[in-house]
């Protein structure tokens, strides 16, 4: 199979994927999508619009295919390059842009590949790009590694809810201590933000009822931040909730909560966060 990288006149990422395969004695043809690859782009767009994200600024650029497989933007692209599909569960598209990525989920990849996911990134980072990195807590020891290495410039980490209601959120048991662990570790980044989305929870085992997350729930949550670290003046935010974001018909059937319902959330978190504010829509 032959290897093709569209590119676009003038975009940095594309430069730092070829410059990897360059550097890896990878083969590829390169069309540029505003000269001579213009009308192959077309033709490859239309029989492959369902695999390619288009976001508000139009196409991503890098995009890569051996002719089977199809990966855009530069994480994406030097993960595969380096790691076939190994590394999708930790890198992912990215949704930023100006000097930035980010879908680097340290939590949802395996640990076993700490090691291959600290090459990409450190890759990308000394080729001038900024990393953010996500959390939910799970994989300490990888966050911890990031951090040794300083490939993460921003975390933000998704505090899912009271310690008591954690494993029931993500869908699978927790340790409590490795969560504690992700909260004192985020801390010791250059920037970091802490955010709670006020969803809801089903509270017992095979209950079919769920409801949103409480004021007190929430308030338990920043204290659980503050105890952690010592501190009650990190930046934490209150996320709306987004039901037809979710799979399970049972959320997207419930009624969806505004900014203004959220603000007894942010009163009962400021008594263990002062700095918590709800998340501009």
């Amino acid at each position: 199979m032959s290897n093709t990288i569209f590119t676009a006149t003038g975009c940095s990422r594309c430069k730092i994927a070829k410059k990897f395969m360059v550097e890896h004695a990878i083969p590829f043809e390169e069309l540029d999508i505003k000269a001579e690859g213009k009308e192959p782009f077309a033709q490859f767009y239309r029989n492959n619009r369902g695999s390619l994200y288009r976001g508000k600024e139009g196409i991503e650029f890098p995009v890569f295919t051996d002719g089977t497989i199809i990966r855009q933007g530069v994480g994406v692209v030097i993960a595969f390059l380096h790691a076939g599909t190994r590394l999708d569960s930790f890198i992912g598209r990215s949704e930023l842009s100006h000097g930035w990525m980010d879908g680097i989920h340290v939590s949802e990849g395996d640990p076993a590949l700490t090691d291959d996911l600290v090459r990409v990134l450190d890759y990308i980072r000394k080729n001038g790009i900024s990393l953010q990195l996500d959390t939910d807590g799970r994989n300490a020891h990888v966050l911890d590694r990031l951090l040794a290495e300083k490939l993460g410039d921003r975390v933000v980490m998704e505090v899912k809810g009271p310690l008591s209601l954690y494993g029931r959120m993500l869908g699978r048991e927790i340790d409590a201590e490795e969560v504690k662990k992700s909260i004192a570790l985020v801390t010791r980044f250059p920037e970091y933000q802490f955010r709670t989305t006020v969803r809801p929870v089903a509270r017992k085992e095979g209950d079919p009822e769920t409801g949103y997350l409480t004021p007190d729930e929430v308030a338990e949550t920043a204290k659980l931040i503050q105890e952690t670290t010592g501190s009650y003046k990190h930046p934490y935010v209150l996320r709306v909730f987004d039901p037809e974001s979710f799979s399970d018909e049972r959320l997207k059937s419930i009624g969806k909560l505004t900014s203004n319902d959220l603000l007894r959330h942010r009163s009962a978190a400021r008594k263990f966060q002062v700095q918590t504010e709800i998340e501009k829509s």
